[in-house]
Formats: C-alpha cells, sequence, structure tokens
C-alpha cells in the first residue's frame, strides 16, 4: 500500500499528510482530506462524522411537509425491519393475432420488381415487425396498409418496365421483322 500523496511511498506511521500549501484546488476539485495513523498502524482518513458514523454531507435539513412528520417511518420498539413497496413491472404483451408486415413480399419487390418502392416497403415491413412486438395495434396497421401499397405498386411498375424493357429489346434486335 502506498501513501496517496505527491511523494508516493511506502506507508509511513510518522506520515502527518501533505503541507497545507499543498492544499490547493486541481482542476476543479478540492484536494481529499489527509491521511492520519492509527493505534493500530492503519490509517483512517479523519472526518466529521455525525451521530451515524457517515461523514457530514453539508447543511441539508430534510423539511417536513404540513401535517406530517419529518421522519414519517420510524422504528417501533422491538421492531427493525423496513416497510418495503413491491416494484410493479408493466410490459405490454404482444397481441395474440398480429398484422401481417408483409416481409417477404417487400424484399421480393425490392429485388426483382422496383427497388425504390421496394426499400420503402421494407421500411415499413420493419415498422410493422416493431409495432407488433411492442404491442402498438394501430401503428401495426397503418405500417402494414403502407407496405401492402407500396409493394402492389411496386410490383405493377416493376410488371410494367421488365415487359416493356423486353419488348424494345426484341424491336431492336429485329425479332419482329
Amino acid at each position: 500500500m502506498y501513501n496517496q500523496g505527491q511523494i508516493i511511498g511506502r506507508i509511513n506511521p510518522a506520515f502527518t499528510g501533505p503541507a497545507q500549501d499543498q492544499l490547493v484546488k486541481t482542476m476543479g476539485q478540492s484536494v481529499p482530506p489527509p491521511y492520519y495513523p492509527s493505534a493500530a498502524g492503519i490509517q483512517v482518513p479523519r472526518a466529521n462524522l455525525n451521530s451515524y458514523g457517515y461523514p457530514n454531507q453539508g447543511p441539508y435539513i430534510q423539511q417536513a411537509l404540513p401535517g406530517m412528520a419529518v421522519y414519517p417511518q420510524r422504528a417501533q420498539l422491538g421492531h427493525t425491519e423496513v416497510p418495503v413497496e413491491r416494484a410493479v413491472f408493466v410490459s405490454s404483451m404482444p397481441p395474440a393475432d398480429p398484422v401481417p408486415d408483409y416481409m417477404c413480399y417487400s424484399i421480393f419487390t425490392m429485388f426483382c420488381c422496383f427497388l425504390p418502392l421496394g426499400s420503402a416497403a421494407v421500411a415499413c415491413s420493419c415498422t410493422t415487425e416493431d409495432a407488433n412486438v411492442a404491442g402498438h395495434r394501430e401503428l401495426a396497421l397503418s405500417s402494414s396498409r403502407s407496405a401492402l401499397i407500396l409493394n402492389n405498386i411496386a410490383l405493377g411498375l416493376g410488371l410494367v418496365l421488365i415487359t416493356t424493357g423486353t419488348i424494345l429489346l426484341l424491336y431492336v434486335y429485329g425479332v419482329f421483322e
């Protein structure tokens, strides 16, 4: 064990702490109290202790509310337990019938039909899935409907673009002559 001063060395029972001129504030914090040797050779900090054995925390005073004592729960003679209320955890359960999220349909339309609308449909499907897990049915319904509409538009637009592109390629290479 070492002393916690500017000079580091083995524990010395004759150590009386840093000089008063060394007790300056560094980086906005005050220096901790110096250590003083005890009779058993163990160094303990000197501090002003209150009646409970803890250091004083400052000039804080608990003020009573009107009609209440300062400390409303006092121990009775012969009773040492402290009344504690049980913690209540409230969590929403996912619904028994979750709203469909159309994730597979969204991934298909994103890769095979029309990428921009398919990406938006995947985002709506993810929102639907998250709302299902959280138990928010209204949000899940609106996101599911948006995903389905975007998927249908992406599928129709993708089929039109693929068909038009195929006909144009066949016409350019002279298949229709």
